[in-house]
């Protein structure tokens, strides 16, 4: 006898699938019943990834993230409470602490940060030569302790991340967890007394993470020792595990620059960026129950404080006497009215000139070579 053929034993093994069961149909496959889940876009923060697509960096970036987002919030206060800023910052292996001179923190707007529904910013929706404007910084900062700590694989589901924000005399301790049921953030805060009653001292606590700290060392301080360049007003310290790697007096604590007190100027809008301008203050005022003109919305435009120029706008404009929210639109947005006004105000205005701006000066870029 000889051997079947590969193509003959091909064939009865074709037979054999296909035949068909005694009781001629299959066992029916159990059918899923979908159902519709509910998932907090809150947890946009409590994972790397997720971290990762907030502040467009990866892991092995993040103290820089945060070294530059203090930096940044620390020279906004100061210069927001006009004193030229002192800034110290300190990088151990447990921790990132930085401390400034400014007017500090309020209560309300610490407890603001740690909604994660909404976003908090002085920046927001105004166009100015200024730091920053989403308004979520800080809130990705307080997550990264946790992301941290929690490590690879959601291995650690105790997982803390703590923020510790003195100010004003009162220790905010902010402990960032994650209720992985409801897959939210669960935040704990305390508060204490602190000695602390000028500036706000800002100390972020980091799982020991040595390769990621000597990964971002040299770039970390090169980071920071480029603020002094272009910021002669600044004074500061920075401090690495404990050896001082910049200790830098200002140049011309006087500095003249565009602060945030500053009125914005209405040639650095166009429609749309208008449009959200006035929508941010329409929304401010119907949760303040307040009714502000547009007369008085115009008045915090750089050139347009007199009241003769705002008259001739009005006029022109057509909103003479008009509240705010009526002119913005009840039922629609006012596109037309929107774009008049704008035109109307820029006429009537001059553009900032550049040296208004902040000329750094040869003497001082001098000083720093």
């Amino acid at each position: 006898m000889t051997a079947p053929t590969t193509r003959e034993t091909g064939a009865q093994f074709l037979q054999i699938v296909a035949k068909p069961s005694r009781s001629g149909r299959g066992k029916p496959e159990p059918k899923l019943t979908r159902v519709t889940f509910k998932v907090s876009r809150l947890m946009e923060f409590c994972s790397e990834r997720e971290l990762q697509n907030q502040t467009g960096h990866s892991l092995y970036d993040w103290p820089l993230v945060v070294g530059k987002e203090i930096i940044d919030n620390a020279l906004d206060a100061s210069e927001e409470a006009e004193v030229a800023p002192v800034i110290e910052i300190s990088v151990d292996r447990g921790s990132i602490t930085i401390q400034d001179n400014a007017d500090g923190i309020a209560a309300d707007t610490i407890r603001s940060i740690l909604d994660y529904n909404v976003r908090v910013s002085s920046r927001e929706a105004y166009v100015s030569p200024t730091r920053g404007a989403q308004g979520n910084a800080l809130k990705t900062i307080l997550a990264m302790g946790y992301v941290l700590d929690r490590g690879d694989g959601n291995a650690n589901a105790d997982a803390v991340g703590v923020t510790i924000i003195e100010t004003r005399r009162r220790m905010h301790r902010i402990e960032f967890r994650v209720d992985h049921i409801n897959n939210q953030p669960k935040i704990i805060h305390t508060t204490t007394e602190s000695p602390i009653k000028v500036g706000t001292k800002l100390t972020i606590k980091w799982p020991p993470k040595d390769d990621l700290l000597a990964y971002a060392e040299d770039r970390f301080k090169r980071l920071i020792e480029a603020y002094v360049w272009f910021n002669p007003h600044l004074t500061l310290r920075g401090m690495w595990f404990g050896d001082e790697f910049i200790n830098v007096k200002a140049t011309n604590p006087n500095w003249e620059k565009w602060r945030p007190r500053n009125p914005t100027s209405p040639h650095w809008y166009d429609e749309s960026r208008l449009q959200r301008y006035l929508a941010a203050h329409v929304a401010r005022d119907r949760d303040l129950r307040q009714h502000r003109t547009v007369r008085e919305f115009m008045a915090e435009f750089r050139g347009l404080s007199g009241t003769a120029v705002q008259r001739k706008i009005l006029e022109e404009v057509g909103c003479s006497h008009q509240s705010l929210a009526y002119f913005f639109g009840v039922d629609r947005v006012n596109r037309g009215g929107i774009a008049k006004l704008l035109a109307a105000m820029r006429r009537y205005s001059k553009p900032v000139a550049p040296k208004h701006l902040g000329v750094i000066g040869a003497e001082h870029l001098k000083q720093r070579f």
